[in-house]
């Protein structure tokens, strides 16, 4: 086989000229059917490289992908460029599901789209032991250790998965926010064989980080929420071009109040995301709208956190502090990917509202883990050091990354205080 020409036709049928600098070593590893860990920042181009690497194989990828709507839009692309993708969800009928599994059996499917729940399913497991599985891609992998000690313990059981297969596939974990300590876990769970790590620059200069203090001098927990809720419309009305607008709060509760509040000044243009709205018809056409543009204003959960890829995104704001500070940055990852300058504006406040949310997810999840309240305490005492550090926020989101930088953004609100005081 001549990988080099195979790798061309592949990069031909994903739509792609050429590929850049820092995806060819990646692509290359996985055609050598090396393990592959991608360390790349967002809008970098990790799905280019999998998929790639998944043609030129020529057997089934299965894609781990920790979200449906993520799910649903890298089919949607691979569907209309003519690539024999699909997806398995709670959604599909037994009918569709076994029609599915077919396919992939007899090699009729180049990638199959599923989420780490659908792993420890024994008719999946037994189709795949069936089929000529050759690519296993963990996207967005960080979630093994952000979310496998807490709220998805299926992604401690990948690896589960991997040792029941006949044979084993390559295995590729990809994510922007792996931190460096996190590495030798990702690995030992799962199962990669001497794996090779690619890194690349991790700065998006597009990027504006501010932060903003919603402090209320209010006592009633109503009003502080309404002097929030117009410090956004602020915000929004401040920055809002023509390009699209992301809001993340912590709970479901919070996107209905802001939904609804920013439906009476954007009628028609704002849409919602959480794990609650049911059915899930309209939930995904929810999603739909906002990915494709019809709507200009998204409010979600992290729910919508991971992957998402609408490169109009001017402004992302944190209605309240992030859980961890790998939420934040997996968050403010979707602005700019059009190379646009962007704007990320972390609300905080010092009424402790935020952080008895917090409090109360802890007690919950004390309740089936004592490590996993532990976790989200730590994680969130990780995102407090970010608030009060007062230097460069670029860098700071840098550090947490693996990445040294010591020229400062010379924007974020940190910078711009500095600059002031002199």
């Amino acid at each position: 086989m001549d990988i080099k020409r195979e790798i061309k036709c592949a990069l031909h049928d994903l739509g792609f000229d050429k590929p850049r600098k820092h995806q060819v070593a990646p692509i290359k590893s996985l055609t050598d059917k090396q393990d592959t860990i991608v360390i790349a920042g967002t809008s970098s181009g990790k799905t280019a490289i999998y998929q790639t690497a998944g043609l030129v194989l020529q057997g089934l990828t299965v894609v781990v992908e920790p979200l449906l709507a993520l799910i649903y839009n890298q089919v949607q692309e691979l569907q209309q460029k003519s690539i024999p993708a699909d997806y398995i969800d709670s959604t599909r009928s037994k009918t569709d599901v076994d029609k599915i599994l077919r396919k992939a059996q007899k090699g009729k499917l180049a990638f199959l789209y599923v989420t780490p729940e659908r792993l420890q399913n024994e008719a999946f497991i037994s189709a795949m032991q069936q089929a000529d599985l050759a690519l296993l891609v963990v996207d967005e992998c960080h979630c093994i250790t952000e979310w496998g000690y807490t709220f998805r313990d299926a992604y401690l059981h990948i690896g589960t998965f991997v040792a029941c297969l006949p044979h084993k596939p390559v295995l590729c974990a990809c994510s922007a926010t792996i931190l460096e300590d996190n590495v030798d876990a990702i690995v030992q769970s799962l199962h990669m064989k001497y794996p090779v790590l690619f890194r690349s620059d991790l700065k998006r200069n597009n990027l504006i980080l501010m932060k903003k203090d919603v402090t209320s001098s209010k006592r009633n927990l109503e009003k502080r929420l309404e002097h929030r809720l117009k410090v956004l419309k602020r915000c929004i009305g401040k920055y809002h071009g023509t390009g699209s607008v992301m809001v993340y709060a912590l709970t479901t509760g919070y996107v209905d109040a802001i939904s609804n509040y920013l439906e009476e000044t954007y009628p028609g243009q704002v849409a919602r995301c959480h794990a609650k709205i049911q059915p899930e018809k309209p939930k995904r056409q929810m999603e739909l709208d906002f990915l494709q543009g019809n709507k200009k204003i998204m409010v979600a959960t992290s729910a919508f956190g991971m992957g998402i890829d609408v490169p109009d995104i001017e402004l992302v704001i944190h209605f309240n502090t992030p859980l961890s500070t790998t939420d934040y940055i997996q968050q403010i990852g979707r602005a700019g990917r059009d190379g646009r300058k962007a704007r990320c504006i972390l609300f905080y406040d010092q009424n402790g509202d935020d952080e008895k949310i917090v409090r109360s997810l802890r007690k919950k999840a004390a309740q089936t883990s004592k490590q996993a309240a532990d976790t989200i305490k730590a994680r969130y005492e990780q995102m407090q050091d970010f608030l009060s550090d007062t230097g460069c926020m670029r860098n700071a989101v840098l550090r947490y990354q693996g990445q040294d930088e010591q020229i400062i953004c010379k924007c974020c609100t940190n910078c711009a205080r500095e600059r002031k005081g002199r």
